[in-house]
């Protein structure tokens, strides 16, 4: 037996290959008394898992036990002592909790029944965190997606907000500001911030979300910390065999588009298109049991998903119809192995993969795409974590915990057209003097793409090691300190085959044109036969320490103190020759102290009221979008010519750039200039900073039914962006520092020496929320919380809600050039930001029916978000302007959506039953707009003006545009709600 738990150990530390982790247990401390309130020490206390773990330890002088790492999961927890009955309590653990779970014990054999002497507590009254975990009926009877991130939004002030802000927004902070944790190994994008794995919710067993006040422990989010667990085994072998079906034969109609006339671009329309023809299939299959009872226990879960889609569009060039398909594969898979090694010593293994290959691209359904291109493009990806953790209890004072892990994904496709892309920004069907051979609609292209991906590599390896120790000093302390290590990487090859042209047919930039109009070059200034490229080879090490105490005072009041700190380094991705450093950014640690305070007080030392409340600074840690596109990586250029000839196909010659047909009206301009300069970095620079302050209370209405009221302060302090000017050549110039701080605290200097401030980034969030839980009993539970807010100033965050839900950390638009913060009266533009929403309802519900079926209930109401319209200024640039004003147009209407989830349980032999079950998502099947056309002036169109008139509040830009063509979608609907979709499940559980 020795030998088979060496083996497992050594298999554990084996497959340790060094990702940030983070906390994968809760735990469950109290204090046993007899019947007369004494203390009673020397009591062994048991925990023993639903999957037959267990964990023992022994009161001390004052009573008091504590099990400081315990896997999330249903315990019994029961106290011996001669001379004494048996006590139990049962308690819910999940991730990050501290639980009570005191017992009396009363005089007795300890072989007499064993007591129910508590129910499990509510209200985690020791933390000041606000956390929401999702369990039980909240994962296997909810409706949901595929994916474990959709189903956080279940918690109160969690939103998906794909078409602002590009994924999951937290407390009003941006998609790219979240952190990822899968069984404790981080899968954050290292580019974009937001979520970089798929994980089916069939393997999760808990998924969590922490909000706000979450402990020193936690660093680089400035949103939420997101964290999901795989199911682990049990002593007994259990398995599922599943299959899930989905298709546009059972989704509602599609939604129309907005669109311009194909063949008139000034003017739009709706259509809706044709559905696709689709169809999903997932087989799965899950097996859990025992390496050796009682001691290890393995889950394996494998769920392929195919889904072949058929599209047939009618050509707009020859009037046939032609139909392609495009097929999508996904391998997901989990597997891991746990070892309760003893009492002491704990470990945990855990792999997932979800790599696909998609196979085919598809035409465009406006008939535009070519006839001839090459659709036979296969893309590829790799993505799989895995990580180890080790926890020892040293003694009943001293916890000692390790784990390491590995993140990687890579991309890259096959197939890609190799040379120039043409694509028609505007129609010239009907144009004079284009001979009808050339006459195309708006959005003609040659090839589907030119962009091509040799490889994009982005791997985390790293680690984390930490210290606790239990005190007593005027209170209960648990101190814990603790290291991070992590490690990035990214080696990439992508870009465009050959260049970009862009033609604006009928067209005028900057009041210059050709016979048919102008027309743009992507190109590059290291293969000008090549556009947009993006190339490098970086690794980097990151370190970050944090101390924290959890200290209880009288057993009522706990202070949750903290700090951390990082040392971080941000990678240059340019050429060794260009004479820069590896290293662009380093922030040290007195540059990123991060301290933490809060408090969690039960009133009346019951665990059925808690006050609490937290202030705390947190930090971003940069993702790689900003150094690949300002240090090195990316490389751009835009040349603008006049369009002279119909024969669009022949305008990329081979010694074009520069030497393209037409008179050169504007270029190369530089839409990279500080890649490869050493003094575009503001040598100050401070990093991203955010505080939050929270003041909540929580109450046990009784043991199944709590409610809680939260008000929250958040505030952005500091953003770190790629701050722009324009030199004598249009050349877009930045420095990367502190958008209103050092070198970047003037947008204008006024011919009179007058200086213009540039107005600091400002992102303020306040909130009050109420809340009502109730936990599983009588067949039934539910979740409601109500959420009035109000998100207001000038900047969106790391991704880009002023952009459509951007996410590009750090290199937005917002700060490419001074007067995009401004209005056009010349004041800061400061307002609503686009994903406020004042009012926010969240209801769901579970109800299990006698005869074996279960309905699950998820309903979500909001305010619509706010409308702004934009024009762009200085072309061919052409910043957006918000000219009006913040929430200039007022808000999109109130959305609603409400999904739901059947299944029926029907019992066979044994512990075999099947499952037949039906996820609706959109059940009511509701249209409700989600977004809008925000920019007024027509494609490649601009408004010129003086900047010293502008600022002076001197410019009628109403007046300067009436000549400019417009956008004839300005301001109309452009996205709803998803129609309604319906996927059919079947599973055999045995």
């Amino acid at each position: 037996m020795r030998l088979r738990n060496l083996v497992a150990f050594a298999v554990a530390a084996l497959m340790a290959l060094p990702v940030v982790a983070q906390e994968q247990t809760g735990s469950i401390q109290g204090i046993v008394k007899d019947a007369q309130g004494g203390a009673v020490p020397g009591v062994t206390v048991e925990a023993r898992n639903a999957n037959g773990a267990l964990q023992s330890t022994t009161t001390d002088a004052s009573g008091a036990y504590r099990f400081p790492a315990l896997p999330p999961g249903k315990y019994s927890v029961t106290s011996k002592l001669s001379g004494f009955a048996t006590s139990r309590v049962d308690v819910v653990v999940s991730l990050g909790q501290v639980l009570n779970g005191n017992m009396t014990m009363k005089l007795g054999a300890m072989t007499e029944t064993v007591e129910v002497s508590g129910e499990a507590p509510l209200i985690d009254v020791k933390q000041s965190a606000r956390t929401v975990s999702l369990r039980d009926e909240a994962i296997t009877k909810m409706p949901k997606g595929r994916d474990f991130t959709t189903l956080v939004t279940q918690a109160p002030g969690t939103n998906l907000e794909n078409g602002k802000l590009g994924g999951i927004s937290i407390d009003g902070a941006s998609a790219s500001e979240n952190r990822f944790i899968v069984d404790g190994a981080e899968t954050t994008n290292l580019q974009s911030g937001t979520s970089g794995k798929t994980v089916i919710t069939d393997f999760v067993d808990e998924v969590q979300v922490k909000s706000s006040g979450y402990t020193a422990e936690f660093g680089g989010a400035t949103g939420g910390v997101i964290s999901a667990v795989t199911k682990s085994g049990t002593n007994s072998f259990r398995g599922d065999v599943f299959g899930y079906y989905s298709g546009s034969s059972l989704n509602g109609a599609n939604r129309p588009t907005l669109r311009l006339v194909p063949t008139n671009s000034n003017a739009s329309e709706y259509v809706t298109y044709a559905k696709d023809k689709e169809k999903t299939f997932e087989p799965g299959i899950t097996l859990g049991g025992p390496i050796m009872k009682d001691k290890m226990w393995f889950f394996l879960g494998y769920n392929p998903s195919f889904d072949p889609l058929d599209r047939t569009v009618t050509s707009r060039a020859d009037g046939q119809a032609r139909t392609k398909r495009q097929d999508f594969t996904r391998q997901n898979l989990t597997a891991n192995i746990t070892n309760q090694i003893s009492d002491k010593l704990r470990s945990r293994v855990a792999f997932t993969s979800s790599g696909y290959k998609q196979t085919g691209r598809l035409q465009s359904q406006d008939g535009t795409s070519s006839n001839t291109a090459n659709y036979d493009i296969n893309d590829i990806s790799s993505n799989y974590s895995g990580s180890a953790q080790l926890d020892y209890t040293a003694s009943n004072k001293l916890f000692l915990h390790g784990q390491v892990g590995y993140y990687r994904q890579n991309l890259y496709n096959e197939g890609i057209y190799q040379g120039t892309r043409y694509l028609f920004c505007t129609s010239n069907v009907g144009q004079a003097g284009v001979p009808a051979n050339f006459q195309a609609a708006v959005g003609t292209t040659n090839v589907p793409t030119n962009n091509s991906t040799a490889r994009d590599i982005k791997e985390r390896i790293g680690g984390q090691f930490d210290v606790s120790y239990f005190v007593s000093a005027a209170g209960q302390h648990q101190f814990k300190a603790g290291v991070q290590m992590d490690r990035i990487g990214n080696d990439v090859l992508t870009g465009e085959t050959g260049n970009l042209v862009r033609i604006f047919w009928n067209r005028t930039l900057s009041g210059q044109t050709g016979a048919y109009g102008y027309y743009q070059v992507r190109s590059n200034g290291v293969n000008p036969q090549l556009g947009f490229i993006t190339q490098g080879k970086i690794h980097e090490n990151n370190l970050g320490l944090f101390l924290q105490d959890a200290w209880t005072i009288n057993n009522k009041l706990t202070l949750n103190l903290g700090v951390r700190t990082e040392n971080e380094h941000v990678p240059n991705f340019a050429d060794a020759s260009y004479g820069l450093p590896a290293t662009a950014i380093n922030f040290k640690f007195k540059d990123k102290l991060a301290p933490r305070a809060g408090f969690a007080y039960d009133v009346k030392g019951d665990g059925q009221w808690k006050v609490y409340g937290s202030w705390g600074i947190f930090y971003d840690i940069m993702k790689l979008e900003l150094p690949r596109g300002s240090f090195g990586g990316d490389k751009w250029l835009e040349y603008y010519y006049t369009l002279d000839t119909p024969d669009y196909a022949n305008l990329d010659t081979a010694s074009c750039p520069p030497a393209c047909p037409g008179r050169l009206i504007q270029g190369p301009i530089d839409f990279r200039h500080p890649s490869l300069d050493s003094d575009t970095l503001d040598p100050n620079l401070k990093p991203y900073k955010s505080q939050e302050a929270v003041l909540g209370i929580d109450h046990e209405l009784n043991h199944t039914l709590s409610v809680g009221v939260r008000y929250v302060h958040k505030q952005l302090d500091r953003t770190v962006e790629d701050t722009g000017a324009l030199d004598a050549q249009q050349n877009e110039i930045y420095v990367i520092g502190n958008p209103g701080e050092g070198p970047l605290t003037t947008a204008y200097v006024l011919a009179n020496g007058t200086k213009v401030p540039l107005p600091k980034p400002q992102r303020t969030y306040n909130a009050v929320e109420a809340s009502l839980n109730k936990r599983m009993s009588n067949r039934w539970s539910g979740r409601f919380s109500y959420l009035w807010s109000r998100l207001y100033g000038n900047y969106t965050g790391l991704s880009q809600g002023d952009e459509n839900g951007r996410t590009s950390p750090n290199v937005g638009r917002g700060y490419d050039y001074p007067l995009i913060q401004f209005q056009g009266d010349g004041t800061a533009a400061y307002g609503l930001l686009p994903t406020d929403r004042t009012h926010q309802l969240k209801l769901q519900l579970v109800y299990d029916f006698k005869f074996g079926t279960s309905a699950g209930l998820n309903w979500y109401g909001a305010s619509g978000i706010v409308r702004t319209r934009e024009l762009a200024v200085i072309p061919p640039n052409n910043f957006p302007v918000q000219y009006l004003g913040r929430a200039s147009d007022g808000r999109l209407p109130f959305y609603n959506q409400a999904d739901l989830f059947v299944q029926h349980q029907i019992k066979l032999s044994g512990h075999m039953n099947v499952t037949l079950s039906a996820n609706v998502i959109n059940l009511l099947n509701s249209d409700t707009a989600t977004n809008y056309f925000a920019t007024q002036l027509a494609s490649g169109q601009g408004v010129n003006f003086s900047e010293e008139a502008f600022y002076k509040g001197q410019v009628n830009i109403p007046a300067l545009i009436t000549n400019i063509p417009k956008d004839p979608r300005f301001l109309q609907n452009s996205a709803y709600q998803s129609s309604r979709a319906i996927r059919l499940g079947a599973k055999l559980s045995f």
